[in-house]
C-alpha cells in the first residue's frame, strides 16, 4: 500500500483523457492518467473515424490537439486527412486504430504524463464538494492518489459520481440508452469492390503515397439486397440494416454494424454479457460478409477487443446543453470549443442510426459550465458524460468533440491547480486565451459579436 500525489489526475485514457492529460502536462502540471485497459486511445483504437472536424458548410472548427493528432498520423501513414464525403456530413477523418494507439502513447510520454494501466477507480474521499483523494484498485491492492484538481474523462462520470455528483442515465423519460456495439476489422479485402456492391451514396475517396490509385475510405450502405438471408439466419433484428465502413487502406476495412440493446455500460455484468454476445455476433457478420458480399471473399476478420458504449450517465452541470442549443447552433460566452458532427442517435431497440443536423452555421459551442458538476469544487468532466440532454448527447459524445473537451479540461485543471482556485471560480477568459494561443479557436472566438449567457 502506498500513496501518490500530483497536480492533475485524469481518470480515463480514451481520446478525451489522452487530450486532457497531454494538455495538462503541457501547461506545466504534474499529471497522472489512470486507464483500466492495457492501452490508451479508447474507441479510436478500433479504427472508428474521428467525427467531425468540418461543418456541413465546409468550415473547419476543430483544431488544437485534435488536429495535431491527424497531422502526425498522416506522417506515420495512419491517416489521410479530412476527406470530402457529401453524405450526412461534409467530410470524414478516418484513422488507423493501431497507429492511433501508438501515437496516443507517444503524446503522453512526450508531455511527461505518468500513465497507470489496469487501474479502476473504486471510491473518492470528498468533503463539502472538495475531492481529497481517489481510491483505485490496481495490481497489489487498493491505493490512494491525491491531486489538486481532477479530470473525469471516464465516459461514465465514475469519479464525479463517487464524489457525489448528480446525474441522468439514459433517456429522461424511459431510461433507455443507445445500444452497445463492437467494430469488426477485415483484412485482405477489395474496398472498391465493396463500395460498388453496397454503398448507398458516393464514397469518400482518398489517396496514399504508397498506393498508386485512389480508393474509398468511407461510405455507408444497407444490407437490403440480402434481407432474406439475414432474416433466415437471424443476423440482424430488422430488414434494410445499415452499415458504415471506413479505412485508410485499400485492402483493410472497418465494419460498424453490430448492436446489442438493453445494456448498461456502468454495470460490469451487463457490459461483460454484451462483450460475449457481440464478439460472437461480429464473427457471424464476418462469415456472412465473406460468403455473400463482393470484396470480402478473400478476407479474414478480427473483432475489436472491447465493446463500444455510446451512452450511460450525464452529469448535472452548472449548465445543461439543450436540444435547442444544438438545433440553433448556439454560441456561448464561456466556450472552450465547438461541435459540428450531427446529432447521431442509434435507436435503443433496433440499433438503426438517425442523424439530425446542427442549426445556424453548422456548429454549436461547448460551454465551460456544462463540464462542471454542480456542488463539486475541484473536478471537471470531459467527454460523453458532460451535462447535456439525451438528444444533445447524440452530438457531444463523438470523438472530435471529446478531443476538444479533453484539451479544454486539461488546460483548465492545470490552471486551477496552479492558481489554487476551484473549477467554478476559474477565470474562463484566461482559459480561452490559453486555448486560443494553442490554436484551438484560430481567432474565431474574437470575431463573434453575439453570445448566449
Amino acid at each position: 500500500m502506498y500513496e501518490m500525489d500530483c497536480d492533475v489526475l485524469v481518470v480515463g485514457g480514451g481520446v478525451t483523457g489522452v487530450a486532457a492529460a497531454t494538455a495538462a502536462a503541457r501547461t506545466g502540471a504534474k499529471t497522472i492518467l489512470l486507464e483500466s485497459k492495457p492501452f490508451v486511445g479508447g474507441n479510436a483504437t478500433t479504427g472508428l473515424c474521428l467525427h467531425n472536424y468540418i461543418t456541413k458548410f465546409g468550415r473547419q472548427v476543430v483544431f488544437g490537439i485534435a488536429q495535431e493528432i491527424v497531422d502526425r498520423l498522416m506522417k506515420m501513414g495512419g491517416a489521410v486527412g479530412h476527406i470530402p464525403f457529401g453524405g450526412f456530413v461534409h467530410s470524414v477523418t478516418p484513422v488507423d486504430g493501431e497507429m492511433f494507439r501508438i501515437l496516443s502513447t507517444q503524446l503522453l510520454d512526450e508531455a511527461g504524463v505518468t500513465v497507470l494501466y489496469g487501474v479502476n477507480v473504486v471510491g473518492a474521499e470528498a468533503d463539502n464538494g472538495h475531492v481529497k483523494g481517489v481510491q483505485v484498485a490496481a495490481k497489489g491492492g487498493v491505493r490512494t492518489i491525491r491531486a489538486k484538481t481532477y479530470v473525469d474523462a471516464s465516459g461514465d462520470a465514475d469519479l464525479a459520481v463517487f464524489a457525489g455528483a448528480k446525474y441522468r442515465k439514459g433517456d429522461k423519460k424511459t431510461g433507455k440508452m443507445q445500444p452497445v456495439s463492437m467494430l469488426l476489422r477485415c483484412y485482405g479485402v477489395d474496398t472498391r469492390e465493396i463500395a460498388n456492391a453496397i454503398a448507398v451514396s458516393k464514397p469518400a475517396v482518398a489517396t496514399r503515397p504508397d498506393f498508386a490509385d485512389p480508393f474509398p475510405v468511407y461510405f455507408n450502405g444497407s444490407f437490403r439486397q440480402w434481407n432474406d438471408i439475414i432474416r433466415e439466419n437471424g443476423i440482424f433484428p430488422n430488414d434494410d440494416h445499415m452499415v458504415f465502413f471506413n479505412t485508410v487502406w485499400p485492402n483493410q476495412i472497418n465494419v460498424n454494424t453490430s448492436a446489442i440493446a438493453g445494456i448498461d455500460g456502468t454495470d460490469p455484468l451487463s457490459l461483460s454479457h454484451a462483450t460475449v454476445k457481440l464478439t460472437q455476433h461480429v464473427a457471424k457478420i464476418g462469415e456472412f460478409l465473406k460468403e455473400y458480399v463482393p470484396g470480402f471473399q478473400n478476407s479474414y476478420y478480427i473483432p475489436a477487443a472491447f465493446a463500444g458504449v455510446r451512452e450511460t450517465r450525464n452529469i448535472e452541470g452548472l449548465y445543461e446543453i439543450s436540444d435547442e442549443d444544438v438545433n440553433s447552433g448556439r454560441k456561448f460566452h464561456d466556450t472552450i470549443g465547438q461541435i459540428c458532427f450531427p446529432v447521431d442517435i442509434h435507436d435503443p431497440d433496433t440499433g438503426q442510426a438517425r442523424f439530425y443536423e446542427i442549426g445556424d452555421d453548422g456548429a454549436f459551442d461547448i460551454p465551460y459550465r456544462a463540464m462542471i458538476p454542480k456542488s463539486l469544487e475541484n473536478i471537471i468532466v470531459a467527454g460523453r458524460c458532460i451535462s447535456a440532454t439525451s438528444y444533445a448527447h447524440g452530438a457531444t459524445r463523438n470523438m472530435a468533440p471529446c478531443l476538444v473537451m479533453g484539451e479544454g479540461a486539461g488546460v483548465a485543471a492545470a490552471l486551477a491547480a496552479q492558481q489554487k482556485v476551484s473549477m467554478p471560480e476559474l477565470d474562463v477568459k484566461k482559459l480561452q486565451d490559453t486555448l486560443e494561443e494553442r490554436g484551438v479557436f484560430l481567432g474565431e472566438r474574437g470575431k463573434r459579436t453575439t453570445f448566449t449567457s
